[in-house]
This record gives structure tokens, C-alpha cells and sequence, in this order.
């Protein structure tokens, strides 16, 4: 890190992938509360079991990222709220739709 004597820059990384899907998808897999993509599609987001492989590489949309950021924080999951919301915010704008 570039930086005088005594000081020093601190970089933060706030770039996310454009693939929605897989990072939230591949968070909530890693913890066990997803078995499938298709379950994922059906359980979490509340859409057909064949929702993420329509969507492609745009990943879930930022309505149905909403949707599992409500209901996870109605239920009291608000870690994973939490890094769904960051998900969301992130969103590049043409994956929002």
C-alpha cells in the first residue's frame, strides 16, 4: 500500500459479481439450506423451480432479492438479510430487471 511515512491507504472491495444467482445461491448452499438451484428457485424466492435457469447469468432479479430480504428478516435471519440486501444495493443496472 502505497502511503507516507506513518500512513497508509486502506481499499475496499465493494465490487460484486454479476452472477446473483451463484453468490447468494452458493451462500445459502454452503450453509444448507439449499439442496438445488431449482429448490433454491421455489423455496427462497418464492417463483417456479425453473426460475435461475431462465434468468441465466442475470441471476435473480431485484424484486425476488427483495422478496427473500423480507422474509428472511421477518424471520429473524437478518445475517443473511443482510447479505442479501448488500447483494441489491450492488446490483449492476442491468441485471436489476
Amino acid at each position: 500500500m502505497a502511503g507516507s511515512a506513518g500512513t497508509s491507504i486502506l481499499l475496499i472491495n465493494t465490487s460484486m459479481t454479476n452472477h446473483a444467482d451463484i453468490s447468494i445461491y452458493h451462500h445459502f448452499h454452503r450453509r444448507g439450506l439449499t439442496r438445488s438451484h431449482r429448490h433454491f428457485s421455489s423455496h427462497w424466492l418464492n417463483s417456479a423451480e425453473n426460475y435461475l435457469a431462465l434468468r441465466g447469468e442475470r441471476g435473480p432479479s431485484a424484486n425476488a432479492l427483495i422478496g427473500l430480504f423480507q422474509r428472511l428478516w421477518f424471520q429473524g435471519s437478518l445475517l443473511l438479510a443482510v447479505k442479501v440486501g448488500w447483494t441489491i444495493l450492488w446490483m449492476p443496472a442491468e441485471v436489476r430487471r
